[in-house]
């Protein structure tokens, strides 16, 4: 069984060639993120789990996702509108449900993040003043 930890120089690395265009997006907005897979890598049934960082002070903008998902916090603090969260804390939302803004705290925030289905990395709806804008970074 293969062990790793977000402190060794080549976690961030372990993205699956695939979902390389979501680590990318992310690190657009100086975020690191990378997908385990808990399935078949071409079933999109196959449920996912993602470790996030967020620097200091970084903002998670709002949107939603697919499918269902629930996060974690790992490390640090997280402003997700009406508390804060730490480590310990977790956040629930359904499929289509939007959240955020999120703002990192002054040391920056891990999450894991778990999606009921590969069928929500990457896909993105990002709340604008137009209405729902669906975005797909795979």
């Amino acid at each position: 069984m293969p062990f790793h930890s977000p402190t060794d120089p080549t976690f961030w690395d372990l993205e699956p060639d695939f979902l390389k265009p979501v680590q990318a997006a992310a690190r657009a907005f100086d975020m690191d993120i990378v997908h385990f897979i808990l399935g078949p890598h071409d079933d999109e049934r196959s449920p996912v789990a993602a470790v996030l960082r967020i620097p200091p002070n970084g903002v998670l903008v709002r949107h939603a996702h697919p499918v269902a998902r629930f996060e974690v916090v790992v490390q640090g603090a997280l402003d997700v509108g009406d508390r804060v969260l730490v480590p310990g804390d977790i956040m629930v939302s359904p499929a289509n449900e939007f959240y955020g803004p999120h703002t990192a705290g002054d040391e920056g925030c891990t999450t894991v993040e778990v999606f009921a289905s590969l069928a929500g990395v990457g896909n993105i709806i990002y709340d604008t003043e137009d209405g729902p804008q669906p975005q797909r970074f795979r």
